[in-house]
């Protein structure tokens, strides 16, 4: 045998081309020839910018001594999470069905069929860390295979039997009554997340950080509720003390994915495309609700970043950016004294002060993590700070830059797009809506095709059809584009993709409706299909879908799309299986359901003005229409006297038409009756 990872699209592969391993990427051929040999299956699954994979990689699969047992023992696969999300979510819930927390790397020990016996995450190569040696655990589960089949029949069926369970734990046995929903499940599930956060450093409290998009911006639409108060100030605190803290990349812009300590202070490095168009949403809505400077910087800066390092010829976003370089984790990013007074020069002071430089550092070998450490000066002191900044970037673009994972995915690029939206309608970034069109004319053009879309691209071609997350985030994206631009083709574009995830994602099953993270007609049928209920690093596919189903029921007119949203609420939420976190999500949908702005500004004089007071205010259920709406909303909602006007309504219910921008803004701003 041999490695068979060289002709991959995935860069992660592509990493592991020279291992001594013979790797097979996911497919028939691997568990084909697992079944003809009577072999057990080793299943590794990570991604580019995971700096754990990296370590074992080069202890473990680097290594000619393991290399020579695992495929003594086992037919191997290795099998990037990003580019299969689905075969991940079996692994992972089966871990967590074991009781183990999750994380990657993932390690399954596997029938040849492909159901697993045992999982872990990272071994050592030897017993350590309090974990059992890789060299061990390879040896005890291949002569379990060989000599206790009995047991390890008993561990797969109760595998399975548990991931079947998981997936009923989530639909609830309660039907759920639709006269139930109400705005309160939002204010309960706020109250609760705040009472969660850190008051000191914001953010949920305890170590690691994650930004836990879903939940952040639960809270500020919990915010403008009833008894909202606590739910903003946490809202707040959290995008204040991200933005300062070291997750944040003060020289060039961009998030890191977490941070290690209960400050924001040290991250693990890796920059993912995933979490950054999030949290430019997140931003946008910090500076809808305050206009405060600083979360225009951040945009901005993200922004600037995007363009310059995550951008495809094509036209779309790559997906990571390494945690390592030169084999040693945020060595790009960290900085000594010496450094920026060679950089900076006399100058050097004014950064080491308000970042706090120092000869001991804050991270490994002396070095620092740039934090803000002092309070935010007077204007001309800012622009003076962000001008020796741009010297520190073009000083750090000498080093040695980590790997990027160039592949582009589907649902990471919309979730892009939606952020880039958000940012600019609150802010007016200009360069945040141009990356925003170009980002969805690529996906339009190279990854949608009609109702279908492809999972990931890389160099001309598309591979793999989407998953539910890439069809909800992608057809959310489409629609937020329409509002943006006001083209049509965008909202069409989205409504077939609407339609796509209704008939192969959705099926009402024994009384509960299910949105699947893979289609009805897919070709390779897993052990397991896995269904889409919960909030993790991405928003849940599902309570995506349900949000573009309400919003073509609000704007289109589409009673069916809105009855099937309010089924899956009602009895998703009924169950409380999800938690406020888990839920956040689905409860932004619930959110979306219950008080819906939809916002007709007619043509005429002062239209523009208008458009952007609609865009400016925190107003989270917002929906701007336009010439896509059915009739029904458009109806008796004209000019007067050649000067534009502006409705809002909330159900069947349309305010009294308004010219003044001011007045337009305060309509929106006023909180939910």
């Amino acid at each position: 045998m041999a490695n068979r990872l060289a002709g991959e699209t995935s860069p992660y592969l592509v990493q592991h081309q020279d291992n001594p391993v013979d790797w097979f990427p996911w497919g028939a051929e691997a568990f084909e020839l697992a079944r003809k040999l009577d072999k057990p299956v080793f299943v590794s699954i990570g991604y580019a910018a995971c700096h754990w994979c990296h370590v074992m990689a080069h202890e473990s699969f680097e290594s000619n001594e393991i290399a020579r047992l695992m495929n003594e023992l086992y037919v191997n696969v290795k099998v990037d999470r990003e580019e299969r999300p689905d075969v991940d979510a079996i692994y992972m819930n089966a871990l967590q069905v074991l009781g183990e927390g999750g994380g990657w790397p993932l390690s399954a020990f596997c029938l040849p069929d492909g159901r697993p016996f045992f999982l872990g995450t990272y071994f050592p190569p030897k017993d350590r860390f309090g974990r059992p040696g890789f060299i061990k655990v390879l040896k005890a589960m291949a002569q379990a295979y060989e000599k206790e089949r009995d047991k390890v029949m008993e561990n797969v069926d109760g595998l399975i039997d548990g991931l079947r369970h998981v997936d009923q734990h989530y639909r609830g046995t309660d039907a759920g009554d639709p006269g139930a929903l109400s705005a309160s499940m939002v204010v309960s599930a706020g109250r609760q997340i705040a009472q969660r956060c850190d008051a000191e450093d914001g953010g949920l409290a305890g170590a690691p950080k994650f930004p836990s998009t879903s939940a952040h911006e639960l809270l500020g639409r919990a915010s403008r509720l009833g008894f909202g108060k606590p739910a903003r100030d946490a809202f707040v605190l959290w995008a204040r003390k991200m933005a300062d803290g070291g997750i944040y990349d003060h020289v060039g812009g961009g998030f890191a994915r977490y941070s290690v300590d209960t400050h924001w202070l040290v991250p693990h490095f890796e920059k993912m495309l995933s979490d950054n168009g999030q949290l430019l949403g997140i931003y946008g809505d910090a500076f809808a609700m305050t206009e405060e400077r600083r979360f225009a910087e951040v945009i901005e800066e993200t922004v600037t970043w995007l363009g310059r390092e995550m951008s495809d010829p094509g036209g779309g976003l790559w997906a990571s950016l390494d945690a390592d370089s030169e084999g040693e984790e945020g060595k790009f990013y960290v900085w000594r004294p010496d450094e920026v007074e060679a950089a900076l020069g006399f100058e050097a002071m004014h950064v080491t002060r308000a970042y706090g430089v120092t000869e001991d550092g804050n991270f490994e070998h002396g070095a620092t993590v740039l934090s803000r450490v002092t309070p935010r000066g007077a204007s001309s002191d800012e622009a003076h700070l962000a001008s020796l900044r741009a010297k520190l970037l073009a000083a750090r673009s000498k080093r040695v830059r980590p790997a990027t994972d160039d592949k582009l995915l589907a649902g990471w690029n919309a979730l892009a797009v939606s952020g880039l939206c958000r940012a600019w309608a609150a802010t007016g970034h200009a360069p945040a809506l141009a990356l925003a069109v170009r980002v969805g004319e690529f996906l339009r053009r190279e990854m949608v095709g009609g109702d279908r879309l492809f999972r990931t691209w890389k160099g001309g071609a598309g591979k793999l059809d989407g998953t539910l997350d890439d069809y909800a985030f992608t057809a959310a994206a489409m629609f937020d584009l329409a509002e943006a631009t006001l083209d049509r083709s965008w909202w069409d574009a989205g409504a077939t993709l609407a339609g796509s995830i209704r008939s192969r994602f959705y099926r009402e099953e024994a009384g509960a409706g299910v949105f699947y993270l893979t289609a009805h007609d897919d070709p390779e049928p897993l052990i397991h299909r896995p269904e889409s209920h919960h909030d993790g690093a991405l928003p849940s596919g599902a309570a995506v879908a349900v949000e573009v189903l309400v919003r073509l029921g609000h704007i289109a007119g589409d009673d069916e799309a809105l009855g099937l949203a309010e089924r899956y609420l009602a009895r998703r939420l009924a169950s409380g299986a999800l938690g406020p976190l888990g839920a956040a999500r689905l409860l932004s949908a619930l959110d979306l359901f219950l008080h819906a702005q939809c916002v007709v500004i007619t043509d005429g004089a002062g239209r523009e003005e208008l458009l952007a007071a609609a865009r400016t205010p925190y107003a989270p259920a917002r929906l701007i229409v336009g010439p896509w709406a059915a009739a029904s909303v458009l109806e008796g909602k004209t000019a007067a006297g050649g000067k534009a006007r502006a409705f809002v309504c909330r159900g069947p219910v349309c305010s009294a038409p308004v010219s003044a921008p001011a007045d337009l803004r305060d309509l929106l701003a006023a909180p939910p009756s």
